[in-house]
């Protein structure tokens, strides 16, 4: 779950991965790390909190298929994250 509201841009996701911008990409499309949140026409950002976790549990040695798993966990838990500051429901359903 997200426990707080922290975005960091994707440079910084680079540098916590210690990967260039091509292979950040492709990690993102293989759903190997969480996808941004589009803040406008052309800025996105990340969870702080998701790219820590699914750092985390990449470091502890889970597969790809977990990680893919906890991944996609972590991005059906936004919808909550909706729900819990206002009582209107997700645009994307």
């Amino acid at each position: 779950m997200i426990t707080n509201l922290n975005l960091i841009r994707k440079s910084q996701v680079q540098e916590r991965y210690a990967c260039g911008k091509t292979l950040c990409q492709n990690k993102i499309n293989e759903g190997l790390i969480p996808p941004p949140l589009k803040l406008g026409s052309r800025g996105v950002a990340f969870y702080e909190s998701e790219i820590n976790a699914t750092l985390a549990v990449t470091i502890a040695g889970y597969t790809d298929e977990q990680i893919k798993q906890f991944v996609r966990d972590l991005v059906a838990k936004r919808k909550d994250l909706l729900k819990q500051y206002t009582h209107l429901e997700a645009a994307n359903d």
